[in-house]
């Protein structure tokens, strides 16, 4: 995770977590010392926004919400875009981090590239993060931490890795809006990751069966599961279904509270429950 300061925040029983993509956002307050959830709002934007123009409805749309009339003791950013890949630590040269992208994106020559380092895989995770919203963040909160989005997905599913089939092959699709994160495992370790655009089911589908394919995945034996914005036979998880013998949905550790917010589906919101605790 990236800190960015500016001045020092003050000090409120409040903490804030977001999480922004060029389709919407979501939000969760919570309280660092109770860790009861005080509220949890999402906002899907009409259209798929402009990089340049992100900043502009992020703030519109929290200004609305009143999130920053407050302040917080803890501001933490997750950054959900296709603009990263992961290097190996030992591989990994800092001074070189833009040439690590050149085959995954479109490198301009004024783009920023930050990385995480995600300790509890040895992996480096380079990408590039929206600059002009990290700007405005400094701007309204004057400091914050952020970290993408496949960084925290990792560590979740590193730290999960006991719980789930530690020592079998498996893969995990996150749904996060138009974009969709697969990644593998065998045994334990981290055997291919990418992000795919998608706008229809079928799309997505198609993604699966590829990344299953070329990975020599047993669509009869290897569990796939299931995160972000994807409920239980809905189309998505029955057309997914129709192909892949087991599917199940993966939950956080539950280390916030959400009794205040009543969620239906907790995996929805995997990347925003879990941020609090990342430590990247």
């Amino acid at each position: 995770m990236t800190p960015q300061n500016s001045k020092t925040l003050s000090e409120k029983n409040q903490a804030l977590s977001i999480l922004i993509n060029r389709d919407g956002l979501s939000f969760l307050t919570y309280n660092p010392a109770t860790k009861e959830v005080g509220r949890l709002k999402s906002y899907d934007f009409q259209e798929n926004v402009a990089e340049e123009e992100l900043h502009e409805y992020i703030k519109k749309y929290l200004a609305e919400q009143g999130v920053t009339d407050q302040s917080y003791s803890d501001v933490r950013l997750c950054i959900a875009n296709n603009l990263s890949t992961f290097v190996p630590e030992p591989l990994f040269d800092e001074n070189k981090r833009a040439t690590y992208l050149e085959d995954h994106a479109d490198i301009r020559k004024h783009d920023f590239v930050s990385f995480d380092n995600v300790s509890s895989t040895d992996a480096v995770n380079v990408y590039i993060p929206y600059v002009n919203v990290n700007n405005m963040f400094l701007e309204m909160f004057g400091s914050f931490s952020y970290v993408h989005a496949s960084s925290l997905l990792l560590d979740i599913l590193s730290k999960k890795a006991a719980d789930i089939e530690k020592n079998n092959p498996y893969w995990v699709v996150h749904i996060q809006h138009s974009l969709t994160y697969f990644f593998v495992f065998t045994n334990g370790q981290l055997a291919f990751y990418n992000t795919f655009s998608w706008q229809n089911e079928t799309d997505l589908l198609y993604y699966a069966l590829a990344v299953a394919k070329n990975n020599k995945i047993d669509l009869n034996k290897a569990t796939l599961w299931l995160s972000g914005r994807i409920s239980h036979r809905d189309e998505t998880h029955q057309l997914l279904s129709n192909y892949v013998n087991t599917t199940h949905f993966l939950m956080t550790s539950k280390a916030l509270k959400t009794s205040n917010v009543k969620l239906l589906h907790p995996h929805h919101h995997n990347l925003l429950l879990e941020l609090h605790a990342c430590e990247l």
